[in-house]
């Protein structure tokens, strides 16, 4: 059968593969954070606004580099002056468009001076249920409309994982989202330690047939 002209076309241009890079560690690929990373690139091309970290770790790399590839700010959030402090002493970890607190999560929402809209949030502090509830709901009252907030460790594999040195009760908090008509909500099992990625967002402008 002759190849049909309208067919190779199309081929040939979907195949012009783009060779710019995604943002992925070499090392790991869509393991740990990629999968964060590509999200988190998504929500940054579409919505205007910054970025909020609750849980200051390896998903700042990240951040930093997105805040510098879109030209956000980024406020990232810490408890244990430890873990910033240890962090500052990379160069690279933060950015130009970085600043870090050292507070409890209510207290970061209450006094920092965000510049409005928050495009992403991400929330990975305590993972009590009653504190990751707050800092979800603080981060909220900041989105864009079309923006998003991301949860960590609301698929714990077991009631093993349910304990607060590890997953904690995250998951009560995502089962509460997803019972939410406000709010629209999908949990990633695999990627981000494969102990649950969530992403949120509004439910704005949505066509209901009414």
């Amino acid at each position: 059968m002759p190849e049909h002209v309208k067919m190779r076309e199309l081929y040939n241009l979907v195949s012009d593969w783009d060779p710019s890079k995604l943002l992925f560690s070499k090392n790991f690929g869509w393991d740990r954070w990629g999968l964060f990373g590509i999200l988190a690139d998504y929500v940054l091309y579409y919505t205007p606004g910054n970025i909020i970290e609750v849980g200051i770790c390896e998903t700042s790399i990240f951040l930093t580099q997105l805040g510098t590839k879109y030209n956000r700010k980024v406020y990232h959030n810490d408890l244990q002056h430890s873990v910033v402090e240890n962090c500052k002493t990379i160069p690279e970890y933060f950015g130009p468009n970085s600043q870090t607190f050292t507070m409890p999560s209510d207290e970061f929402f209450k006094t920092v001076k965000f510049e409005l809209p928050i495009a992403l949030a991400f929330i990975d502090g305590d993972h009590l249920y009653e504190f990751a509830k707050r800092d979800f709901y603080n981060a909220l009252k900041l989105l864009h409309p079309d923006g998003y907030i991301f949860l960590h460790d609301t698929l714990p594999p077991d009631v093993s994982w349910t304990g607060e040195g590890s997953c904690g009760t995250v998951y009560k908090l995502r089962e509460e989202i997803e019972s939410n008509p406000e709010l629209e909500i999908f949990s990633f099992k695999k990627s981000a330690w494969d102990v649950g990625l969530s992403i949120v967002q509004k439910c704005n402008n949505r066509y209901t047939g009414e």
